[in-house]
């Protein structure tokens, strides 16, 4: 995400959590610069669409939204230095955001997220889930308010699968944007050498290549019970202030991955969460369990 290029979406519903992806954005343009675009979805039943307004009333209508949209964003986000647009769209809130990545050339979006524990909101609600799952950009979700203004430690858990280029590529950038370090972590249950001999080789290489980028990397091993455990426990062992997943679509790489390890660390992480879908597949060298 060039600094130059990047265009952050942040989709926004008047709720807490909306403010904590404009908090979150405005954070990021202070750092690195770029602009924004706020959106707000109305769903198509909503009675400004109906035939009870007239074209000029239903104008007048939508820019009194915009204008509401924009206070609330002003709240947050400084437009006088940075460019910040404000959107009106009608139709499904999924579906509008995901098309806007291609249509204004999204290079980020930032989405607050829901606490509820209601398991038929297991994580972050279907919505958001949805947008991580099938968004053709990064998508970072934070569930509070960012605790710092500037990233400086970045959580990434490498498992023995061939990482993605995409994701450890984001890392450095991430890294170099912020003048930050990587903590590579890679968390392991079984008692194999062979495991843990590919773990070794794997993250020898990763470190090689971040390093080669002029970036600061520090690499453990973590023999855990669980792994989605052991890496929310690393999170706060080591302050991180974001993590990058993966959440893999293709079943050949981890079968349940994002129910299973990238779920959790969605639903429990304390920090912001960066998930990137893979847009190549990639060879498995070992799977390990979901646990």
């Amino acid at each position: 995400m060039d600094a130059t290029t990047k265009h952050i979406l942040v989709p926004v519903d008047y709720s807490d959590k909306s403010v904590y992806g404009l908090q979150m954005a405005a954070n990021l343009l202070k750092t690195n610069g770029g602009k924004v675009t706020v959106i707000n979805v109305l769903k198509g039943v909503n009675p400004i669409w109906s035939d009870f307004f007239s074209n000029e009333e239903r104008v007048l209508l939508l820019g009194k939204l915009k204008k509401h949209l924009r206070n609330f964003t002003d709240q947050y986000i400084d437009s006088t230095m940075f460019e910040v647009n404000c959107i009106i769209e009608k139709g499904k809130l999924c579906d509008t955001i995901l098309s806007k990545v291609t249509d204004l050339n999204i290079s980020l979006i930032i989405m607050g997220t829901s606490t509820v524990d209601n398991i038929k909101k297991w994580i972050i609600g279907t919505n958001a889930l949805r947008v991580v799952s099938e968004a053709k950009c990064p998508v970072v979700t934070l569930k509070q308010s960012p605790k710092v203004k500037f990233i400086n430690r970045i959580i990434l858990p490498l498992d023995i699968t061939k990482e993605s280029r995409e994701k450890v590529n984001a890392a450095v950038q991430l890294a170099k944007e912020n003048n930050a370090g990587i903590y590579m972590v890679s968390a392991y249950t079984l008692n194999d050498d062979s495991v843990l001999h590919k773990l070794e080789n794997h993250q020898k290489q990763v470190v090689g290549f971040i390093e080669e980028h002029g970036v600061k990397v520090y690499a453990e091993l973590l023999k855990v019970s669980d792994r989605r455990n052991g890496v929310l426990n690393y999170i706060k062992e080591k302050e991180g202030d974001i993590i990058l997943i993966t959440t893999h679509q293709q079943l050949e790489i981890v079968e349940s991955f994002l129910g299973s390890f990238a779920k959790t660390i969605i639903q429990k992480s304390d920090i912001p969460v960066m998930s990137m879908v893979p847009k190549i597949k990639h060879h498995v060298v070992f799977k390990l369990p979901a646990s």
